[in-house]
Formats: C-alpha cells, structure tokens, sequence
C-alpha cells in the first residue's frame, strides 16, 4: 500500500503543477473545450484514487469542482472569473492535504463548505461583479505560428506517467557510463574511418550507434526533465498577484520544451518566483499609469529558456518602467554601499547591479510582496551555489530583463568541430547556419579591431576572428576566409572566422571549472573521436561579449498598438547600387525582395529579352551590359511590384540609405524618377512605374532538377539548404532515375561501386579532408564553391559518372 501512495502522491503533484496554468488559461478561452476536457480530467481522476485511499475530505473537494465543472461542460452554466478563483482554491487546498498525506500528519483543520460553497455562488451575481471591459489579471499566451496575434497556449492533457522513485548516485553513474559509452564509439567510428571501408562492420556499427542513440536518449531523460513543469505554475502566480496589486499582466512561456536536471529545477524555483514578483510588483505599473505614459493598460511579462552548450539561460523580461537609476544611486549612498564621488564615476550598468547588493531595496514601505530587504542578494547567492549567474539589463520607460546562468549537470549535443592555430574548439550545432568560404575580396572584408563586417548576398553582418577572441596565436596563412555563420535565439546573425573545419558528431559535454567558466568564453568541455580534449565555445556569451546582439526587446515587447504610434514623416528608403554603366543609381527599398547572386551560365541571352533561372522560376533581366560577361557571377536585385517580379544586374551593391536630399524630376528620361544627392554625390532614381511597364512580367515556373543526399544528421542540416538554394528539389535518396543527380561521401560511393550498385544519374563524390590527397575527383564537403559549381555543371549535362565536371 505504501508504494500505491507514493504513486498517488507522486501523481496528483503532477497534475497539479499544470492544472494552475491550464486553469488561468481556460478563464482568459472559455471556450476552449480542449482544456476544460483536461481539467475535468485531473479532478475526476483526483476523485477517483480519493475514494479508494478513503481520503474522504479530498473526494468531497474534487467532487463538487467536478460537478461545477461539468455543468460548464453541459453549458449549464458559463464560466467566469468567480468561478475560476473558486476552483484554484480547491486546488490549493487540495494541495495542501497531499503534502500532509506525504508528511504522515492529519489535515491541516479548515472550511471546506466555504470552499464548496464558492463554487455553487450564483452564476449571475458573479457575472454582475465581473466589469466585461477589463480582462483577467493574466492570461497565458504565445506567439502564433506566423509571428501575428496572440494565441492561448494549449497543453494537450494531464496525463500523468507513473513513477519509481530511484537514488540519484545511480542515475548518476548509469549516466557516466553512457556518456562513456558514447566516447567510446566515437573513437571506434574515427578508427573505422582511418581503417577504410569494411562492410562487414560497417553495419553492425551502424545499428549499434543507433541502439546507443537510443539508450543514451532514455538515460538522459531519467535524470532530466522538462522546464514546462516548472513553467506550469508561474500563470497562476502572475494571475494571483496582479489581482492582488491591482495591475493586469500577460505572461509569454518560451522554452518549455528545454531539458534541466530536476535537482536544479527545485533549485531555481524561489529565484525565478522572487524575480517574478519583483517585475509584477516593482516593474510593471498600475494600468491608469500605463496609459497615461503611452503604453498598453495590460502589461508584459516574457519568460523565455534556452540551452547553449552546458547551460541554460533563463530571460525574465517586461515592459515596466525599468530601473531608476538616481532612486538606486540615492538608496545606495544612504545606506553606504557606495559614495557620491562613486556614483559620479560609476556606469549605469554598474550601479543598476546595486540591487543585487545584500538588504538593498527601493521599496518604501513592507508589504507581502516585498520591501524587507531580503530579496535579489539571496536569488544570486543561490545561483552562485550550484555555479550559475544572474545579470539585468534596463531601459528607462522600456522595462528589465534578468538573465539567469544554469550550468547542466551532464549533456549531449551535437557539435562541428573547428581549428584555429594548433587548437580545436567546438560549437554547439544548433547555431550554425551556413559554413562560406571565400576571399576577403569577395566577401567585402573590412576590419574594425577584433570585429569586422562582411558583405554576405547583400546584408552586412559583424565578423569576429575567433584567434583574436580568444587570444591565441593563428595562423599567418593569405588567401580564402573560412566562416562559420552563427545565429542566436534573438534572430542575430554574426560570422566567426576560423582556420579549418573538421568534423561534427555528438559530443559529451562536461562542466568546467568556475575560473575557466567565468572567462565568458567557453560553455563546456568535451572529447573529440581520438580522444582530444576541446572546449565548447559560448556562441551566447561571445556575442554579448562583443556587442552583436541587437538591442531589441523580446518578440512580445515588440508588439505595439499600429494605431497608437500614427503616422510619422519619414524620408524614402532606396537601395544604392552602380550599374554597369559605372552610374550610381537606387530603387526604392520596398521594391526589393531580396540581392540574388547568379552564374552566368544560368542567363539565357538568346531572345530579344534576357532571362535567368532562379529558385526555380523564369524571370525578366534587364541592366546587363552590352558587352559580354567578364565574371562567373552576376549580383541581382530581385524587385517585385506585389505581382509581377524582375531581376536588375548591378555591378555592386553599395548600401541601404535614407534619401534626404530634394528630389528633382528628369523628365527628359522616363526610366528616371528624380535625381538626388547622396553623400555629396548625384544618384539616379529608378522610375518603378515605368519599369515594370516595360519589363514586369509574371514568374514562370522552371523544370527544378532533383538531387539524393546522404541520409545523415549533417546532409539533411549542411548540405540541404546548400542544394536547395542552388535550384535543386531534394528527392529520395534511393532513387533510380537517370535525371537524379546524387551527392555521397567517398566510402559510400566506393562501396557502392564494388557492389555494383551505382546510382543511374551523375554522381557528387564528397570527401572529409580539405587536402584531395590521391582523390582527385572528389570534393572537399565543405568546399561550398566547389560544390555549387559540381550542381551547376551537373544541371547543364556536364557530369555524368563520378564526379568529373
């Protein structure tokens, strides 16, 4: 019996954490029939496992929220705020009664009929009391799929797993020796492949990675768990201290989804309510303060979790009133944290840090929510003691964001493995966008100290030299950059430049020492196939370090009333470019979709109009010299008028630029809208009437050849985007069409051929080292040029085979 009570303690707290959040949700839709559904579910299953524990309290409490809930269901009776305070009384008193059964002590003695009572008030009085302008006090909500509106976020279901409780010593040596096990078959596979093809093991190799993929997923879950169900119970807070401020708050969940040992989700439990409550109480204001200083009466509260190699970064974000500065420096000097001559040097990061400060606050009064002195100080010291951080960041008027630093105890993720100098480092794959690699020319390379900005299919983006970051000595080697592009969780792109790529694989990440992780650089170590030791690289943290994240607000700051701003006097937006002509000329901004870069094979010049292929649709060129073309490639801006679309060939893409300058007509060249001055300089203003009067025409759909790709993690994340933005549909890779043209590492094909099992089409062979060796007709896999100009030549009937261009 005993372990059936565990069970039912176990069970009733699971479905007790999400029923906070679904219940405020289901007040904000009460429509939403799903979850109503849901939380009927969790109260009558609670009902059921009381009557047979003859717990006879427990069943009377669910029984009557399972009666006012089932009325709702029936539409006997329509759900209302009244309403939902009365159930989530229900649930904490239910709540309270399980941590007595878990304690072995009687319940604690109470009004239950009161509670009951509640909810059998009448539906019309609480509908009076209810004012229809004003929503709930909070609402749990997410960004929909296409980045407008705002959407109820729905959770499936209560069901809860049943568990078994374990020691955590032996989860935590089941977990060191997967980890190991993972090391291990990583140097077998790097042995394998030193060894060449052997396909008698080569699969057994391959399902016993797969198996070992398997296992190694289980074990890590035994220890970890979602952060959804420490997310599940913040709704219901924000709901119940904002009633009792008497201010109104949204909440946004991002990143239930990221996995944290359970030990550290308790851990961070009372930082992250404090946090919470400071920003309801503290931060956002009251509504008639909202409005009156321009803001929406509802205020915003966005929490967000990601994983970056071995730690996770938790945002706390709202749109308040931000931090005052000189009420921080006054309380600071009163109490003699710093001086006056402090405060005059000091930055205004430096000094917001203050609070942070122990038996620092701002609040003039002690209430229940705060002002006792006891707040932020302990949230950093209990950080501090498993090896995180916390720092905040503040905008007058705009609002705060806390960030909180969680290391993982043990994680496994993938990872591309770089050099600089004699050193390796890894990045966590899930940033990568795209590996280039090009000339400095090409790229348009210009160097402002550690950073640098590259010109990259026409948007500048910051470049950081990763020997410089992290100030070791790289090689002195001229000629074509190597980059890593890197996007963020915010959006931000920014390239590392590095010396030689190698490989990517699962990697086993360990935490470092505190000194090394303060350095801000690195976010792990791990081992690579032959047993070197490397860092993972912080790609979060550089970026912040460097200044690359833009300083924008969370996706639910951004959203503003349209209406609200008006309309703003605002100079027009062009494009810059010269053309062949050596003339610098624009087009208006919003004109231009996109800067496309095209071979010149790919232009058809045979008919009186030019045209040229791309993404797989047969557009109009105009702006090409009469001359023949000199280079292999041709830069296009990509217009569109909202239905027909063109392609202008320019000689450089200079910039986008605000045209403040007086715009004078040319009436004696109708291509010319006006002329004006930029930079001192006469520019030339497309007429964008005129031409597409002249040139616009309707995209026709062109035949897109078809391409098989290696079925692997990296084809399908590298190798893909490349294929696809180079005109090709991706098709199974087990096809035997003669059109096919397939793509296979150097084993695979030379398996493949002493099988005799050669693909119909012509085939890419890519190899894993830059140096050809005694391949000669291969390419390297990251060689992105010559990989392109494989496909190019492919689709123009020019490789057919191996790969022999």
């Amino acid at each position: 019996m005993d372990d059936l009570l565990a069970d039912f303690i176990a069970e009733t707290r699971e479905m007790l954490e999400a029923s906070g959040g679904e219940i405020v949700a289901w007040e904000a839709d009460p429509d939403d029939r799903a979850r109503i559904d849901a939380i009927f579910r969790f109260v009558h299953t609670v009902k059921g496992n009381c009557g047979f524990f003859d717990f006879p309290r427990l069943a009377a409490l669910s029984h009557a929220a399972e009666d006012a809930l089932a009325d709702c269901r029936a539409g006997r009776r329509e759900p209302n705020r009244a309403l939902v305070s009365a159930v989530l009384a229900i649930i904490d008193r239910i709540a309270a009664m399980v941590d007595a059964i878990e304690a072995g002590e009687d319940f604690p003695e109470a009004d239950d009929a009161a509670l009951i009572a509640a909810l059998d008030a009448a539906p019309e009085a609480a509908d009076a009391a209810a004012n229809p302008r004003h929503p709930p006090a909070s609402v749990l909500v997410e960004r929909g799929e296409d980045g407008g509106g705002w959407a109820t976020r729905r959770s499936d279901s209560f069901s809860a797993q049943r568990t078994i409780r374990l020691p955590v010593e032996l989860l935590d040596r089941v977990m060191s020796g997967v980890s190991d096990m993972v090391l291990a078959r990583n140097d077998l596979a790097h042995r394998l492949r030193q060894a060449g093809n052997q396909p008698t093991i080569d699969g057994p190799f391959e399902r016993l990675s797969a198996i070992l993929a398997g296992v190694r997923d289980a074990i890590t879950r035994m220890r970890m768990q979602r952060i959804e169900t420490l997310f599940g119970a913040l709704p219901r807070l924000v709901r119940d201290l904002s009633a009792e401020l008497g201010k109104q708050v949204m909440v946004d969940l991002d990143g239930g989804d990221v996995e944290l040992d359970r030990e550290m989700i308790e851990t961070i439990r009372d930082p992250l309510t404090h946090l919470i409550r400071n920003a309801i109480d503290h931060g956002i204001e009251a509504p008639a303060a909202r409005l009156a200083a321009g803001k929406r009466e509802i205020g915003l509260l966005a929490i967000a979790a990601r994983q970056s190699g071995n730690t996770i970064a938790i945002v706390i974000r709202d749109d308040g009133r931000g931090l005052d500065e000189e009420r921080i420096a006054a309380k600071a000097i009163a109490t003699g944290l710093i001086t006056p001559a402090e405060r005059a040097a000091m930055s205004r990061d430096k000094l917001v840090n203050l609070i942070f400060e122990p038996g620092f606050s701002t609040a003039e009064a002690v209430s229940a929510v705060s002002g006792r002195g006891v707040g932020l100080d302990v949230v950093r010291q209990n950080l501090e003691k498993v090896g995180g951080s916390i720092k905040v960041s503040s905008v007058p008027g705009e609002g705060t964001q806390f960030t909180l630093q969680i290391p993982l105890t043990l994680s496994i993720i993938a990872g591309l493995t770089v050099e600089v100098g004699t050193q390796r480092f890894a990045i966590p794959q899930g940033y990568i966008e795209e590996i280039v690699q090009a000339s400095p020319a090409a790229l348009e390379l210009t160097r402002m100290g550690e950073s640098a900005l590259i010109t990259f299919r026409g948007k500048r983006i910051r470049c950081l030299m990763l020997a410089e970051v992290l100030g070791i000595a790289g090689s002195d080697a001229h000629g074509d950059l190597t980059l890593v592009l890197l996007r963020l969780a915010s959006g931000d792109l920014f390239a590392l430049v590095v010396e030689r790529i190698h490989s990517h694989g699962d990697l086993v990440v360990k935490p470092l020492a505190p000194a090394v992780m303060k350095s801000g650089l690195y976010a792990g170590s791990t081992l690579l196939d032959d047993g070197q030791p490397v860092l993972l690289l912080d790609v979060t943290n550089i970026a912040a370090l460097h200044e690359l994240v833009a300083d924008g607000r969370s996706r639910v700051l951004e959203r503003q009333d349209e209406d609200a701003a008006g309309p703003l006097a605002a100079a027009p937006r062009a494009m810059l470019f010269t053309d062949f002509a050596g003339r610098r000329m624009a087009v208006r901004l919003e004109l231009v979709q996109r800067i496309e870069t095209a071979v010149a094979a790919a232009i058809d010049r045979s008919a009186p109009r030019p045209r040229v292929v791309i993404d797989g649709r047969i557009l109009p060129l105009v702006g090409l010299p009469d001359t023949p073309l000199i280079a292999d490639k041709l830069r296009l801006l990509r217009l569109g008028d909202g239905t027909c679309e063109l392609l202008y060939a320019v000689r450089t893409v200079e910039d986008a630029v605000e045209l403040t300058e007086a715009l004078v007509a040319v009436p004696e060249d109708p291509l010319i809208e006006a002329m004006t001055l930029v930079g001192g300089q006469p520019v030339a203003l497309i007429d964008a009437h005129e031409l597409f009067a002249r040139h616009g025409e309707a995209p026709l759909p062109a035949h897109r050849p078809r391409c098989a790709l290696p079925d692997s993690d990296w084809a399908r994340t590298i190798l893909a985007p490349l294929v696809t933005a180079a005109g090709y549909d991706i098709v199974a890779c087990d096809s035997t069409e003669s059109d096919v043209v397939t793509i296979l590492p150097e084993d695979v094909f030379e398996a493949a051929a002493a099988l005799g099992r050669m693909p119909a089409g012509p085939v890419i062979r890519l190899r894993d080292h830059p140096d050809a060796g005694g391949s000669k007709d291969t390419i390297y896999r990251y060689d992105r040029d010559g990989l392109l100009a494989a496909l190019a030549a492919a689709r123009q009937g020019r490789l057919a085979g191996g790969l022999r261009p």
